[in-house]
This record gives C-alpha cells, sequence and structure tokens, in this order.
C-alpha cells in the first residue's frame, strides 16, 4: 500500500475517535444539567411551599387580629346592652350582637381551613425538604462520577493528540493540505473505503477502470462525486467478503 495512503487511513480513524470524543466533552455540561433538573424541581416545590406557608402564616395572623377586633366589639355592645332602655333600639342592638356573632363564626370557620392549610403546607414542606437532600445527594454522587469521566476523556484526547501529531509528522505537507481541507468540506470524513465499486462516503458508482486503480493502492485517488480519498480492503480482511 501506498505509505502516504497509509498514514491518511489512519489519521482518519484517530480524527474521527478525536472528533467523537470532543463530542462527548462538549455534551458533559448539558448531561449534568439533565441529571440536575429533578433536583431543581425539588427545590422550585420546595420554595414555593415554603411561600405559601409564609402567605398562609401572614393570612392567619391577620385573621386573628380580625377575631380579636370583632370579639372586642361584641364585649363593648353588650357592655351597652344593659344600657339602652328603648325597646326599638334594643331589638336594633341585638341584631348588631348578632350580626358581630355571625361575623365571629364565619372568620374563625375562615381561620379553622387557614389552620388546616398551615398543617398540609408544613407536612408538605418537611416531605419535600427530605426530597431535596435526597436528590442533592443523588445528584452530586452523578456530578462527581460524570467529572471523574470527563477527566478520563481529557486524558484520552490528549494521547489522541499526540498519536495523531506523530501521523501527521510523516505525511507530506500538500497531502495534508488536501486531507484537512475534505475534512472541513466532507464534516469530518476525507478517507473511505471504496468497496462493490461504491465510495463509501457518496454512495457514487465508481468507474470499473478507477475501481482497478483504487484496488491496487498504490496512489491516492479521490472519489470523482465528493473528493474524498480512497483506499480498499482485501479480500482476505475484513470488511469486503464480497470483492
Amino acid at each position: 500500500m501506498n505509505e502516504q495512503l497509509n498514514f491518511l487511513i489512519e489519521l482518519q480513524k484517530l480524527d474521527s475517535l478525536i472528533l467523537q470524543t470532543r463530542l462527548k466533552i462538549d455534551a458533559a455540561p448539558s448531561t449534568i444539567l439533565s441529571h440536575e433538573r429533578p433536583l431543581k424541581k425539588a427545590q422550585e416545590v420546595y420554595e414555593n411551599a415554603k411561600k405559601e406557608l409564609q402567605t398562609l402564616e401572614k393570612k392567619k395572623r391577620d385573621k386573628e387580629l380580625k377575631i380579636a377586633e370583632l370579639k372586642e366589639k361584641m364585649n363593648k355592645l353588650k357592655q351597652r346592652s344593659s344600657e339602652i332602655k328603648d325597646n326599638k333600639a334594643y331589638q336594633a342592638h341585638l341584631k348588631e350582637i348578632q350580626k358581630v356573632e355571625k361575623d365571629i363564626s364565619d372568620e374563625e370557620d375562615e381561620m379553622l381551613i387557614i389552620m388546616e392549610s398551615i398543617e398540609a403546607t408544613e407536612t408538605l414542606l418537611k416531605s419535600q425538604n427530605e426530597l431535596v437532600e435526597k436528590e442533592r445527594i443523588g445528584f452530586e454522587a452523578v456530578k462527581d462520577e460524570l467529572q471523574r469521566e470527563i477527566v478520563r476523556i481529557e486524558n484520552e484526547l490528549k494521547k489522541l493528540k499526540e498519536d495523531r501529531k506523530k501521523i501527521t509528522d510523516k505525511i507530506e505537507g500538500d497531502i495534508y493540505n488536501q486531507y484537512m481541507t475534505l475534512m472541513k468540506t466532507t464534516r469530518g470524513l476525507a478517507v473511505v473505503e471504496a468497496k462493490n465499486e461504491t465510495c463509501q462516503g457518496c454512495n457514487l458508482h465508481i468507474p470499473p477502470q478507477s475501481f482497478v486503480e483504487i484496488k491496487s493502492n498504490q496512489e491516492i485517488i479521490n472519489c470523482p462525486q465528493c473528493k474524498r480519498m480512497l483506499y480498499y480492503i482485501k479480500k482476505n480482511e475484513p470488511g469486503n467478503e464480497n470483492q
């Protein structure tokens, strides 16, 4: 096989691995974020419940003040009862007392609902706080594992780049420049196999005479359609049993 072509094949394999490795590193932040979502959701529910409890407690305080005012008003009305001599005025006075009594009853009923809501919210807060801690512990464990994996992948990438440098040092400048140009225009796949008289990069049929030349692997031949550099795997090598 042409020595330069052999180097190009090895370089393409390395660059494909480097690309895959970089994609893993680039995907790491979004992967971490996806694992953090359950924690953020639990925290959101907890914070909303906390705000709801604060609102309910304020309503409770306001309601207590309102009830206290009504009871004070009731005491004053009852104290005045003995002072009223006119029957008509006394009947009106009784109606006012009855209205205040109803207002107190209504306020106390509402207070009961508020107290029940506070109890339910406190229960939710407790359970949600436990869930937040559970999600936090789980997320931290996953995050630590992912960060260790990122370090491992970065070390792997460093090694791949070192191997790449060893190969590129052996490739002629103009050939390497052509390879890099193809890498940009073909989405990272500049060197591909020719199989069954077809370019495996663009699936274009290769003329028989050109395919014969490609099969010799003695020179670098480009696909007439996509311009990728082509090579051929011999019959006794894996991947081309049908040739």
